[in-house]
């Protein structure tokens, strides 16, 4: 019995761990990118450009940094061209455009 208590309280502990390292996850996501919801699409798009160049230079931070106010600056930009993906900036610029719309 004291066994299945000690189990409980583990299994507890670490749903409500997870719960809040999600909870807070999402907060720092939404923060910078104000429209995410509902455009998951659009940032795992617009994300895909940050991880793929974080991968292939090996910068360390680059993908935060690239991600950094909702993919609005000159890091994003920069691997957008860094990954020759220019033809693309366009639309990758409206794409950002409405995840940051309302950004503070």
């Amino acid at each position: 019995s004291c066994q299945r208590t000690r189990l409980l309280a583990v299994v507890l502990l670490a749903a409500l761990w997870s719960s809040s390292l999600q909870q807070a996850a999402a907060r720092v996501i939404n923060d910078d990118c104000p429209n995410l919801i509902g455009n998951r699409d659009l940032y795992k798009k617009v994300e895909w450009i940050c991880d793929d160049c974080a991968n292939i230079y090996r910068i360390t931070g680059m993908a935060s940094l690239c991600r950094k106010d909702c993919f609005f600056n000159e890091d994003f930009l920069w691997c957008v061209s860094a990954i020759e993906r220019s033809e693309e900036m366009t639309q990758l610029k409206q794409w950002v455009m409405i995840l940051g719309a309302g950004r503070k």
